[in-house]
């Protein structure tokens, strides 16, 4: 019987939760710098505290499946599992508290973005600061991630409302969108004051799509199967803030939020849409054209909503035993486990 909570090690809100592929190992960070790492059945294995930073980010390699990458303050550590409290490398060289730290696909970089706005890309080979990435982000630089299949290329997005497409290897923007200017919000929704802060991005196994999860409840949707990322919608689902997004697969989107709820989207669905047909808003009156194509999009493409108890702060997908699980970490101290089977 798989367990239904991770529970037992954190004291405080549980941050980020990250898993191993290959041993079903799990690692997890909370407010007050407690890193926790699970064992496949849900066990505490070890725990390392920080007290004075909190533990913002986690990442496990899927290569060496020992190796963490943690963001602690403004420091990412290298862990190894077998010796977690004697850290085999640190990096300090943000300058502000990170809020993510991603991989690429080789794990030859790790990505830290921050509070500054900047972004550092690490060599992980010579354990040195590759590029930075900065005077793009005029905010909180809040999620990264590296274009799959193409090898020189992060997005990032941030609480200036922006996403930025960068050649990291120059370095250079490539590209940048405003969401302020790109999606407008439905007029019947009670939450259109609030800003369309870029929280979490995601991108499919293949590359070949991008979401979002905004801060004013929308999840923009961009075609990531050329070189330059192009809008293609926007899902509206969620009342609040979108916290988290998360592909199942290259089309099964998942996204959580501050409404305490979890919907799951077949992005398949979206060419089912047709223009022609007239979507009425939630006062009774005609949407306009882009809103009535959102809407009536994210009614095509929303499989179901699950409710959860808490904000959702992360959440990682996880397949075994042909059961497909969904690790939550919310405002508590325990990791939710939900059966999406």
């Amino acid at each position: 019987m798989s367990p239904t909570k991770l529970t037992g090690g954190h004291t405080n809100s549980v941050l980020c939760v990250d898993i191993q592929v290959q041993t079903g190992q799990v690692v997890s960070g909370s407010e007050g710098g407690e890193l926790c790492v699970w064992t496949h059945e849900g066990q505490l294995k070890d725990k390392l505290i920080k007290p004075d930073v909190d533990c913002t980010s986690v990442v496990f390699s899927q290569e060496n499946p020992n190796v963490i990458y943690a963001a602690f303050g403004e420091e990412v550590l290298i862990l190894d599992t077998q010796r977690l409290q004697d850290p085999v490398y640190v990096f300090h060289s943000n300058q502000d508290e990170i809020n993510q730290v991603t991989l690429d696909s080789k794990e030859q970089f790790l990505a830290a973005c921050d509070d500054s706005g900047e972004i550092k890309v690490f060599g992980l080979q010579d354990r040195k600061v590759f590029k930075t990435l900065r005077h793009k982000h005029t905010n909180i630089c809040s999620t990264a991630i590296f274009r799959p299949g193409r090898q020189w290329e992060i997005v990032s997005g941030g609480l200036d409302c922006r996403l930025v497409h960068w050649d990291f290897s120059k370095p250079k923007c490539l590209n940048q969108f405003n969401m302020q200017e790109l999606h407008a919000t439905p007029g019947d929704t009670p939450y259109m004051i609030n800003p369309p802060f870029v929280h979490h991005m995601a991108t499919s196994s293949s590359g070949s799509i991008l979401a979002c999860a905004l801060e004013n409840g929308q999840i923009p949707i961009f075609n990531g199967s050329q070189k330059n990322l192009q809008s293609k919608f926007a899902l509206f689902g969620h009342v609040q803030g979108v916290s988290q997004v998360h592909f199942l697969t290259d089309d099964i989107l998942l996204s959580a939020g501050n409404d305490a709820c979890i919907n799951q989207w077949d992005l398949t669905k979206a060419d089912l849409y047709e223009p022609a047909a007239v979507y009425m808003n939630g006062n009774g009156g005609h949407a306009n054209p882009e809103d009535d194509k959102n809407l009536a999009i994210s009614e095509l493409c929303k499989m179901r909503t699950l409710s959860h108890p808490s904000k959702v702060n992360w959440m990682i997908p996880y397949r075994a035993n042909n059961e497909q699980i969904l690790y939550v970490a919310d405002q508590t101290a325990d990791i939710t486990l939900l059966d999406l089977s």
